[in-house]
């Protein structure tokens, strides 16, 4: 897989030896770090997504959370320049990139505001701004 600069959503499914980036850290850490604007590694992968929204109570209000989050801090992104590749146990594409939940699928369409393209099987890509 060949990873741009920008988010990428991979399922576990589709990777292979390899893919995955040798920097990694949780969601938690992930949304920290933008919010006080810490340190983002270059290439980093980034675990824990689809159960951190799928243990939310409402998954939809931590979406928006995580969308403003990016929207809020796009130009300290841009000056960073990351390769963020989060790693989902399983993404779906319907109408639309989802991660599947038991009582209704998660739109990823929340966070990424429609910007998510499909570069492969279970591999879904974003520029880092969010909000064009």
């Amino acid at each position: 897989m060949n990873f741009d600069i920008g988010y990428h959503v991979v399922s576990s499914e589709v990777l292979e030896q390899g893919d995955t980036f040798d920097t990694e850290m949780s969601i938690v850490e992930f949304l920290r770090r933008i919010n006080f604007m810490g340190e983002i590694p270059f290439d980093v992968t980034v675990y824990g997504l689809s159960s951190y929204l799928r243990g939310a109570e409402n998954a939809d209000n931590i979406c928006n959370y995580i969308h403003r989050l990016l929207s809020e801090r796009v130009n300290f992104l841009l000056n960073q320049n990351p390769r963020v590749q989060f790693v989902v146990d399983e993404v779906e594409f319907w109408d639309e990139p989802v991660i599947p939940d038991d009582d209704r699928d998660i739109r990823l369409n929340e966070i990424f505001h429609g910007a998510l393209t499909q570069e492969g099987a279970g591999w879904y890509s974003s520029q880092l701004n969010v909000t064009s």
